[in-house]
């Protein structure tokens, strides 16, 4: 060979290495700006899911929370129904033996706790009612007209004993009972 294929030969040889140097740069280069990229976006899609997660969470707990309160008007609102239906029964219902007997059966326990001088307030709808159980029992006292939606309040005379049989303290006081009745059917 000669000198000028020689140097030709080298320099092919220089400009190949050169370009197998280039390229592997290039290529470092490319690899590690991809890494960069994915890391940076892999970052802000994490950063996004997590936003995602905590939007979905927040609109789940929203929806718990409207769902809790929906139901919770829901047991308000049928407790009133319950509690007027039984209001209007009882005042369409005064002279049913059930309602009568349950006045005899209260007048009967004043008697019991209170003695035979009892004061008896009372719906002017039950006075002739509890007039004639209080002499069918051999109880004193007179009965006063009361605005109330049933039942009735036997007192002493002094007011020391009150036993309260209300309609309206029945219903205050049997509420959980009633709640426990109305989730076993919902």
């Amino acid at each position: 060979m000669s000198l000028f294929e020689d140097l030709v030969d080298q320099h092919i040889k220089e400009l190949e290495a050169l370009k197998q140097k280039l390229l592997s740069e290039v290529e470092t280069k490319i690899k590690q700006k991809s890494y960069e990229l994915l890391s940076k976006y892999s970052e802000e899609i994490g950063n996004v899911q997590s936003q995602v997660t905590l939007e979905r969470e927040r609109i789940l707990y929203e929806a718990l929370v409207e769902s809790r309160r929906i139901i919770s008007n829901t047991y308000e609102d049928l407790l009133k129904e319950i509690e007027k239906d039984i209001r209007d029964y009882i005042d369409k219902n005064r002279t049913n033996e059930r309602y009568i007997k349950f006045l005899e059966n209260v007048l009967l326990k004043a008697k019991e706790v209170i003695g035979e001088d009892v004061l008896v307030y009372s719906s002017p709808k039950d006075r002739n009612v509890l007039t004639i159980l209080m002499r069918k029992h051999g109880l004193r006292g007179e009965v006063v007209d009361r605005d109330m939606s049933g039942g009735l309040i036997a007192s002493s005379r002094d007011g020391a004993i009150v036993l309260d049989m209300t309609l309206d303290t029945l219903l205050e006081t049997n509420v959980d009972e009633i709640k426990r009745a109305m989730s076993s059917v919902l």
